[in-house]
């Protein structure tokens, strides 16, 4: 057997370690070189073993259709930008960007299908312990040796934590992202309780990277999808259809009376809340030029690039970002994918959460064009989608022992 298929302890190839160093290593943005770095070299590498077999099934499945259709749009988009506005296109930068999001997604999904569950919870568990214990020696060599680590920069400004990155973002998305998937286990996943203190522990690990961030949008996503997580947990213990429905009536009427009531309070503390980030309010000024890259492509957008205030700034919201690169036709392929990765991640709604908390960070921020979002994403959703086979090969398999009970009972 060759070295290529040799199998860890703990039943993982020793390849899924590309996987899962590259996920680990994502926020260290400043050791790249152009656009590749060691997290994107490691998971284009783990990708290609995989991404091959898409190939042979076609665009049967709602993620490939959805990256082939926004790439041809965001192809469309960018030469567009380059013969009319040049000064706001990315131009071959951008598309090659992107093009990295979609080889790494749709490789991660075929080659997760090829795992067991128990296999797929190994490799999030790997990436949550191996990050904890990276960044945390990070965090302790910045504060005993250098506050940089191989010429990458530790801290931003001096203030926020970036993880060898040139922002904080990456790291408050991964760090935003993991814990959830910790939550994940915890609410789901039989573990033993050493595993369970573990999980606890790990979360407030990354807690405490999300705090050093310094991140408003990741806070404001934080609180947004413990919210839920919350309400899902007790809407779990209500063993019954009508309990939970009966539940969710009241919750919803509890918040319609409390935004009814509250709601100048609301917004005066929302925004005290945001203008405390130096870039908070700035944010909503650059939200206003909305219209521009609508104005000059309404079909398809202009592609990557900078299209808010006259062509010198991003929107730094995901939704804005998205009408200014592909147009109502990318609002569009975007609006059914968000549909469909919701409805199938609905088969457990804790596996929504760290999604859900990604969209809510998209509200002030860039999340689709950072690597987490789509690794954890697509894990999440072949999770989603073995969950579900189990189930029904459960329900078969019941349906067959009734039968057969049946037919000896007549006989």
């Amino acid at each position: 057997m060759s070295s290529f298929n040799l199998v860890r302890k703990n039943g993982l190839p020793w390849y899924d370690c590309l996987l899962i160093l590259g996920l680990i290593l994502a926020p260290m943005t400043e050791l790249r070189v152009w656009k590749v770095g060691p997290s994107e070299l490691l998971c284009v590498l783990w990708s290609a073993r995989y991404v091959r077999s898409f190939f042979r099934d076609g665009l049967r499945h709602f993620l490939p259709r959805f990256w082939f259709f926004f790439y041809l749009t965001l192809i469309a988009g960018t030469v567009y930008c380059l013969l009319l506005y040049p000064g706001e296109s990315s131009g071959l930068e951008g598309l090659l960007t992107w093009f990295f999001m979609l080889f790494v997604s749709l490789g991660i999904y075929m080659g997760l299908k090829q795992r067991s569950l128990r296999n797929i919870h190994r490799i999030l568990e790997s990436v949550c312990i191996g990050s904890a214990v990276w960044y945390l020696f990070l965090l302790a060599y910045s504060r005993l040796v250098s506050t940089h680590f191989m010429g990458a920069r530790i801290w931003y400004a001096g203030v926020r934590f970036t993880g060898g990155g040139t922002n904080p973002h990456q790291m408050a998305i991964l760090s935003l992202g993991l814990m959830f998937v910790s939550f994940y286990f915890l609410a789901r996943v039989k573990l033993s309780w050493p595993k369970k203190l573990m999980h606890l522990l790990l979360m407030g690990i990354n807690f405490n990277f999300l705090s050093l961030t310094r991140s408003t949008t990741a806070w404001m996503a934080l609180f947004a999808a413990l919210a839920v997580g919350a309400m899902l947990l007790v809407l779990q213990r209500r063993g019954t259809t009508r309990g939970r429905q009966v539940t969710v009536a009241l919750l919803i009427m509890i918040g319609a009376v409390a935004l009814a009531f509250g709601a100048g309070l609301f917004y005066d503390r929302f925004y005290q809340w945001v203008a405390k980030d130096s870039n908070g309010l700035g944010r909503f000024e650059l939200f206003a030029h909305i219209l521009e890259p609508l104005q000059k492509n309404f079909l398809f957008g202009l592609g990557d690039g900078t299209h808010s205030n006259h062509g010198v700034s991003e929107f730094h919201n995901t939704y804005l970002e998205i009408i200014g690169m592909t147009g109502l036709i990318g609002v569009v392929l975007f609006v059914v994918f968000t549909v469909f990765l919701f409805r199938s991640l609905g088969t457990d709604p804790f596996l929504l959460l760290t999604p859900f908390a990604f969209y809510i960070y998209g509200l002030a921020g860039f999340g689709m064009r950072r690597l987490p979002f789509w690794v954890l994403t697509v894990t999440l959703l072949v999770i989603a989608e073995k969950i579900l086979v189990d189930e029904e090969g459960i329900f078969r398999s019941r349906r067959m022992v009734f039968k057969i009970l049946n037919r000896d009972a007549s006989l």
